[in-house]
């Protein structure tokens, strides 16, 4: 396959990989809204036994950190989406790319496929990158 056509089909899935991680991210916010619901006074009036104080604070913490954590994958994939697309930041791709490599199984394809891809010394003239380094 032509360079030029891999690396813009490795935007594109970059792209998508992004937006569908952003999408799936939103579900964090159940646990934020349960953290919330279980520290309002409609639980405290309702139940015989209310849950502990710290419970609905623990679920929105986890909730909150959840969300940053796989909205920002999700926007780091669609910045090298980008980056790919306008071949510059070679090494901030391949970077994503490894952090993809901890989600199974669509980002261990990705990343593997980026990392195969953006290490081709043809590809690597297309960065314009001149010599190797050993």
């Amino acid at each position: 396959m032509d360079p030029q056509r891999r690396l813009d089909l490795l935007a594109t899935l970059h792209y998508v990989y992004g937006a569908l991680t952003c999408v799936l991210g939103l579900f964090a916010l159940v646990l934020l809204g349960m953290g919330v619901f279980l520290n309002s006074d409609l639980v405290a009036a309702e139940a015989q036994q209310p849950p502990p104080e710290w419970l609905g604070s623990f679920f929105g913490i986890i909730g909150v950190a959840v969300f940053v954590l796989v909205e920002g994958i999700g926007l780091l994939n669609i910045l090298s989406g980008r980056w790919i697309k306008q071949r510059r930041h070679r090494t901030g791709s391949i970077v994503v790319a490894a952090i993809d490599c901890l989600n199974m199984p669509l980002g261990i394809a990705l990343g593997i496929f980026t990392i195969v891809s953006l290490s081709n010394d043809r590809v690597s003239d297309l960065y314009g990158i001149t010599g190797r380094v050993a």
